[in-house]
């Protein structure tokens, strides 16, 4: 009888152990062909009073908001958009009303997903991105840019996960204020972006 029991007790650890690894396996399994995902970018705001700020690299507005979609299994496109809008309601020492101030920024990129682990998904890739804005001053602002970059998703829960980036790229800014002549400015130079992106796989 004892043997039996023992025998059974065995088998019960052993099944609970096999099941618990096939659904660390099954549940934390990188993106496949035809996955979706979406996620947020929120940026450390270091030099203001806020916890949080927009991404902004080299004067031009990052991703707030990106959807992946994977044509297969080691391959997809990205799409990345920004919007900020601003209304003080103020009004100047004329008695008008102060403009309110905007970012606009879209991109589009293609990612290339490497093997890495179980939970961690490696990929490199590239990107082009565009910036239209205006703010309080009436001070115009249109910018294009265009990067490589290599990052990495770690799953922290089932197909939820926080990511990091390393880029290199060429930002073009031109600056434009009301009523006087504009500035372009170009910028090429590698980066960290010092964001956490939280993202949802769907």
């Amino acid at each position: 009888m004892k043997k039996i029991i023992l025998s059974a007790v065995a088998i019960f650890a052993f099944g609970v152990a096999s099941a618990q690894t096939k659904t660390d396996a099954g549940t934390f399994t990188k993106p496949t062909a035809g996955s979706m995902q979406v996620e947020v970018t929120f940026t450390p705001n270091l030099a203001g009073a806020g916890m949080f700020a927009n991404p902004n690299v080299n004067g031009v507005p990052t991703t707030g908001l990106r959807l992946r979609k994977f044509s297969s299994d080691t391959k997809a496109m990205r799409y990345s958009a920004n919007l900020t809008y601003a209304d003080t309601g103020l009004k100047d020492a004329a008695g008008e009303k102060v403009p309110a101030a905007y970012n606009v920024a879209v991109g589009i990129g293609i990612e290339n997903h490497m093997k890495g682990a179980e939970r961690l998904s490696t990929y490199w890739g590239y990107e082009g991105a565009l910036m239209l804005g205006k703010d309080a001053a009436k001070t115009s602002s249109v910018g294009v840019g265009a990067q490589l970059f290599t990052g990495c998703d770690y799953y922290i829960m089932p197909n939820i996960y926080l990511g990091a980036e390393v880029n290199f790229g060429l930002n073009v800014l031109s600056v434009k204020p009301d009523g006087g002549d504009g500035v372009t400015s170009i910028n090429l130079n590698p980066g960290i972006n010092p964001n956490l992106r939280l993202g949802w796989r769907f």
